[in-house]
């Protein structure tokens, strides 16, 4: 019946714009695509505007979500191949694709088929509507729903990822391969918690080194969004010199420049050290937000500064090691007394670090065996 707003030829299948909220309509009617879109193009949710991308089928919707993990929302015939197609389908996201976080919208217009109270109990599903029943106020009513359901389960699911991620590298936090998978994890539970989509990089800066030498040395530890491509990079592959300038000129230890959709924090710690955060943002932040963000960079900073202390007092105590290592062989040959003091220093040094000498073992061997 709704013949008269679409064209004899199917469209092709569209890609889904930057900063949008991906909604894929699988039906194999093409008028329900035609009037889904018509109904919806111009609508927006939180800063973001609702794209569609169109399949006919089944198969061709599962194709589809193979090939991407943006979409957020789904469309979904009941009847479309067989009398089943759109529950098999529902059925196949949650335990073959293993996507949790997709919300799913069926849609029939044969209710019959498929009686409402067994689908909602049977299937993982968001809501289940009469295509007949649908207006236009409902179907606006039941998406924006459905993305506010999923930006939350998005965020939960991102939050949990960040924690195992901070969990897992607590325990070697001052081994130095460790300080980025602690600021990432963070970082993305920030991001999680702002439920923002935000782009965002974390970096460590020298404020006793020159601005050239910052540039070209100082590397990105942590990245979200767009700028996770740069992890590693260095610095001036996202910042410019002038931004980096005024960070490193200031003298506060909390420096703050928030500007048009982006945000400058950075934490002066005491080693003259600071942790700058550069959030590239779509939606305005409370005030709550920001005193996230500002306590989300300083307990980074502390964590780094903590690092680089124990890593400089392992360096002391290894040198200390070579040193008295040295003076051994030096003075070997001038009589037993010296080498057994320069000796029993080592084994405190040994133990202070954890090892466990041979003749340690030997001994339990033998308590043991008794």
């Amino acid at each position: 019946m709704y013949e008269f707003l679409i064209n004899d030829e199917k469209p092709e299948l569209e890609v889904a714009p930057k900063d949008s909220w991906p909604i894929l309509i699988v039906d194999d009617e093409p008028a329900i695509h035609t009037v889904t879109k018509f109904a919806l193009e111009d609508e927006y949710f939180d800063g973001k505007k609702l794209s569609f991308i169109s399949a006919y089928t089944a198969q061709e919707a599962k194709e589809i979500l193979r090939s991407r993990n943006d979409i957020a929302l789904v469309l979904l015939d009941v009847v479309m191949e067989v009398e089943t197609a759109g529950l098999d389908m529902a059925a196949w996201i949650r335990e073959e694709l293993n996507n949790k976080l997709i919300r799913i919208i069926l849609r029939t217009g044969q209710p019959g088929q498929a009686p409402e109270k067994t689908v909602i109990l049977n299937y993982d599903i968001f809501d289940y509507k009469n295509k007949t029943e649908l207006t236009a106020q409902k179907l606006f009513s039941c998406v924006i729903s459905g993305l506010r359901s999923y930006r939350d389960v998005l965020a939960l699911s991102n939050h949990s990822i960040g924690l195992k991620r901070v969990v897992r590298s607590t325990a070697d936090l001052f081994k130095k391969q460790y300080v980025s998978e602690y600021a990432s994890g963070v970082l993305l539970q920030l991001t999680s918690l702002l439920y923002s989509s935000a782009d965002a990089v974390l970096v460590n800066l020298d404020a006793n080194q020159e601005l050239d030498r910052v540039l070209n040395s100082s590397k990105i530890i942590a990245a979200v969004g767009d700028y996770e491509q740069y992890l590693g990079a260095n610095i001036n592959t996202v910042l410019s010199a002038r931004v980096l300038s005024e960070c490193l000129e200031s003298t506060q230890v909390i420096y703050k420049n928030i500007s048009d959709k982006e945000i400058l924090f950075s934490y002066k710690t005491r080693d003259d050290h600071k942790t700058l955060l550069c959030i590239k943002y779509k939606q305005c932040f409370s005030s709550d937000d920001l005193s996230l963000i500002e306590l989300f960079v300083q307990s980074v900073a502390i964590a780094q500064e903590r690092m680089r202390f124990w890593q400089e007092t392992e360096e002391t105590l290894n040198e200390m090691i070579k040193l008295l290592s040295g003076s051994i062989e030096k003075h070997a040959k001038q009589g037993d007394q010296y080498f057994t003091g320069v000796t029993k220093i080592a084994m405190l040094l040994a133990k202070k670090h954890g090892l466990i000498l041979k003749r340690e073992i030997s001994e339990r061997q033998k308590k043991d065996s008794i």
